[in-house]
């Protein structure tokens, strides 16, 4: 069991994905650019064995921020998207509130 001041630690984030591409070689990893407001960053997602780029762009998702840095595929992912899966493994996007404005923080 964690404590909840465990899950206070991430950073999560409201953001607008900008653009989405498949990552060359890989069969479920691509690469999106997110705007956060103050920053835009870089996040590898392994979903696009059911997601096709052109699913993501322009859809306002959250993240989290503040995990270290990782090399996936030679793409460094600076973040994390958070999306909801089936026991199945089907994964299901949760986007966000066109009203939300990008950065907001997520708690």
């Amino acid at each position: 069991m964690y404590d909840v001041e465990d899950f206070w630690k991430f950073d999560m984030r409201v953001g607008l994905i900008e653009e989405a591409e498949r990552v060359p070689n890989s069969k479920k990893l691509i690469k999106l650019l997110v705007d956060f407001g103050r920053e835009k960053r870089v996040v590898v997602t392994g979903i696009a064995d059911q997601f096709s780029p052109d699913d993501l762009v322009g859809k306002k998702m959250i993240f989290v921020l503040n995990l270290k840095p990782k090399k996936i595929m030679n793409v460094e992912s600076q973040g994390m998207l958070i999306l909801a899966e089936e026991d199945s493994g089907k994964v299901h996007l949760i986007t966000v509130d066109d009203a939300v404005p990008v950065g907001t923080k997520v708690w």
